[in-house]
């Protein structure tokens, strides 16, 4: 295993598969190059990467070539490190977080094989599902990609498939129009819910497809001006526009842990992303004048939302940014999961040392104070070592929580003053109340699970990865 710098772009490649290549392939065939690059993106998946290897090696036939090439995207748990170790890969590490688009391409130019797998690290392959794909290939020089059946954790079926969204489609997938029944059908359309995954059908999924090298460009798979979101469904736009076949084998299959680095982002970095990356969608594939009606739909959305006091996903700010199609940075450092507890009574240095033992590895804890008797605005987040911050919301109304109205008030003031903070620090939000009186900021803080209050080892998460 060598670790070097990228190389410069290579010109493209032909296809090995012999007899079924097509015969305007003009491209070269390298003397000794694996049949097989398989491209992996690392970014704080450290547990789910090394699975991920493990699944591979158990599911590659002893006489299959192939080749890993690996990108770290300045991975702080270890990743990197793990990657370095393993047999058949090749690693490039960033020292930032380049983006899954960027990283792809990185990788891709450093292969040399003739059939590219894309793979995500939280994919697990079940035995016999890469030969089948690569059988596929083999027997169907029609065809210019396969993935498998996704399974969730659990054995059940995974619905991770979509169609080419229509324009209701994307309204409906970011606004509460999608309750309305013309919009409603047109997402499911584009979800494909209750279509027959039982056979093999015309469709593909970016997580795990397995490409012939010759429908690609000759230096890039994705375009990186969509870094984390909708990069995958431009691809298969662009390969259906050119005649080529993606296709699904139900009889391939693998388990998908699901946005083992995306929940990594948290909420509000994770939808600016989505969302700014399907302004970019829509204004390469859609009519002019639809861009700025989804824009419209987007605003109003969101100020019927905050009129009614309902939660929202972006702030005005990072929506209006968004809807220009800029996704912002991505994030660098630490990306360790938050768990924000709101206690019953105030942090003391003596009082509170068990919690931070009840956290689980790859967690960091935001310990919130009750409201206090006196009004103040200020909300202060100070560490306490290296794994908890200590905050101290606003509290709007005198008497703090002793009044329910009055409680109300000052927690929804305290979830948004935390939420603005959370918003600038990356990692997923588990929230867990230890105080009735906090069920106020449910949903307001844009969390992605609730963790039970006062069970044994509350900080455990059986969603993470």
């Amino acid at each position: 295993m060598r670790e070097t710098p990228d190389p410069p772009p290579r010109t493209q490649l032909g296809d090995l598969l012999g007899t079924y290549a097509r015969r305007d392939d003009r491209a070269a065939v390298v003397t000794g190059a694996p049949l097989l690059s398989v491209l992996l993106v690392s970014w704080n998946t450290r547990e789910q990467t090394r699975q991920c290897l493990e699944s591979l090696a158990s599911t590659a036939d002893p006489d299959l070539d192939y080749e890993v090439v690996a990108v770290d995207n300045g991975s702080s748990d270890g990743s990197a490190d793990l990657l370095a170790d393993q047999p058949r890969v090749r690693l490039i590490r960033n020292k930032h977080n380049n983006g899954f688009a960027a990283a792809v391409n990185q990788a891709y130019r450093r292969a040399n094989g003739q059939l590219i797998l894309l793979l995500n690290s939280d994919i697990r392959f079940h035995p016999g599902a890469l030969s089948r794909m690569v059988d596929h290939l083999r027997r169907r020089p029609d065809v210019a990609g396969v993935s498998p059946l996704y399974l969730n954790p659990d054995g059940t079926f995974q619905q991770h498939y979509v169609q080419q969204p229509s324009f209701a489609a994307t309204i409906a997938l970011v606004t509460a129009l999608r309750r309305l029944p013309g919009f409603r059908q047109a997402l499911h359309r584009f979800q494909m819910r209750g279509e027959d995954f039982s056979r093999p059908r015309q469709l593909a999924s970016g997580s795990c497809i397995l490409l012939r090298r010759r429908v690609l460009g000759q230096q890039t798979i994705f375009d990186e001006t969509f870094p984390v979101y909708w990069n995958d469904t431009l691809l298969a736009r662009q390969l259906d526009q050119a005649g080529h076949e993606l296709w699904m084998l139900p009889d391939a299959m693998v388990t998908h842990s699901r946005g083992a680095s995306c929940r990594l982002l948290g909420p509000t970095i994770r939808f600016r992303h989505l969302l700014g990356s399907l302004v970019g969608y829509l204004r390469m594939t859609q009519p002019r004048f639809r861009l700025p009606v989804f824009r419209a739909a987007l605003l109003a959305d969101h100020l019927i939302k905050r009129l009614f006091g309902r939660s929202v996903q972006l702030g005005l700010g990072d929506l209006l940014a968004a809807l220009r199609g800029d996704v912002g940075p991505l994030p660098d450092g630490d990306t360790r999961d938050w768990v924000v507890l709101f206690g019953r009574t105030r942090w003391s240095v003596d009082g509170h040392p068990a919690v931070l033992g009840q956290l689980a590895p790859g967690q960091r804890l935001l310990f919130v104070d009750p409201p206090g008797g006196r009004p103040r605005w200020r909300c202060e987040v100070t560490p306490i070592g290296s794994a908890a911050w200590h905050a101290v919301a606003p509290t709007a109304l005198p008497l703090g929580d002793a009044v329910p109205l009055v409680n109300w008030i000052n927690r929804r003031i305290a979830a948004g003053a935390l939420r603005g903070w959370l918003d600038r620090h990356a990692g997923a939000r588990l929230l867990r109340l230890d105080d009735e009186r906090a069920r106020p900021v449910l949903g307001r803080l844009g969390e992605d699970a609730v963790l039970p209050a006062g069970a044994p080892r509350p900080m455990e998460w059986s969603g993470r990865g």
